[in-house]
């Protein structure tokens, strides 16, 4: 293959990383990460740092809860069981960089973000971690930087700041240009990189956020979460063993949903309901218009008998077929 359709072809699927980034950055109700956009490119994603309660994860404030995570199934990537990670297991070397770039990066200038991290809007702390998760164009391809507790994650030595906004060299991102590699699998692997102890299913759902919701808002929300999960059900391969727990949460959130559903339609509170409520109550009292204007046309026959001889002549000739 030619390097002008390689590059027209890894555009294209860009397109559709772009178009996951926008859909699923707007998801509530995750138990591990909370998330953002930033532009059509970016995603901030607070990754939880280990266990916290639900309300932590949606507010970003801190609360002390005990933990509810299991250890997963390792595997040979890197977890959050080898924290601090050396960099040159997790970054993405200079020199490596520059063999990554594209015609549209200037030499020497490598794979930063957009902005530094010393630059991140977003008030980081203790007990999560930022990460961004963007799809330049000039790129051609998807990577992750991280925005704040970077000691935590990486050993950093001697040029810290330039350091500081190499992307991460991970197994998702580095594979994206050979096979079919989604947000989702970029994000599950953030998780059991940054949280410990790891969670069995990053994708984990908090149901006391939903269930907190007033019932008009759970309805569109878990709505929303069972597309999410639906797709990340459909697009992670079947070696990932947090898809069973994906199903299982799959199948929780539609009983909630449904159930949400059946009660707002019992209590006449869902829009459709009421607005069926509203035609049946105010019956429409405008007079049933004919199309015959006697002022115009002249007075209409009150029989056969009193219309002139040729008066239905244009009928019948206007309804003469020929053409059967």
């Amino acid at each position: 293959m030619d390097a002008a359709r390689q590059e027209s072809i890894l555009k294209k699927r860009l397109q559709v990383f772009l178009t996951e980034l926008l859909k699923f950055g707007t998801i509530k109700g995750f138990k591990n990460f909370a998330m953002y956009l930033r532009g059509r490119e970016e995603l901030v994603i607070s990754v939880l740092n280990e266990p916290k309660s639900s309300q932590y994860i949606h507010t970003l404030e801190h609360v002390k809860s005990a933990s509810t995570f299991k250890d997963p199934n390792r595997s040979g990537s890197l977890t959050s069981n080898n924290l601090p990670y050396d960099k040159r297991s997790l970054l993405i070397s200079m020199r490596s960089q520059m063999n990554l770039t594209t015609a549209a990066v200037p030499k020497g200038v490598g794979l930063p973000p957009a902005s530094p991290s010393d630059s991140e809007t977003q008030p980081g702390d203790e007990t999560s971690t930022l990460f961004l998760i963007a799809g330049y164009a000039r790129y051609s391809c998807p990577y992750v930087w991280i925005r704040s507790n970077h000691q935590r994650l990486v050993k950093l030595m001697g040029e810290v700041e330039t350091e500081k906004d190499s992307p991460l060299r991970l197994k998702s991102t580095a594979s994206w240009k050979d096979r079919n590699v989604t947000l989702y699998d970029i994000i599950a692997e953030l998780v059991k990189l940054n949280t410990y102890p790891a969670p069995q299913n990053p994708y984990e759902l908090d149901m006391e956020y939903f269930s907190a919701l007033p019932p008009a808002e759970r309805v569109l929300e878990t709505a929303a979460m069972i597309q999410t999960l639906k797709n990340v059900f459909l697009n992670t391969s079947d070696d990932k063993p947090y898809t069973g727990y994906v199903l299982e949460d799959l199948q929780m959130l539609m009983k909630m949903h449904f159930t949400t559903l059946k009660k707002l339609a019992q209590e006449g509170e869902l829009s459709i309901v009421k607005q069926n409520q509203k035609q049946k109550s105010h019956p429409s009292s405008r007079p049933m218009r004919t199309g015959y204007s006697s002022q115009k046309y002249g007075q209409a026959p009150s029989s056969l008998n009193q219309a002139p001889d040729n008066y239905y002549a244009a009928s019948k000739q206007s309804y003469t077929y020929s053409g059967y």
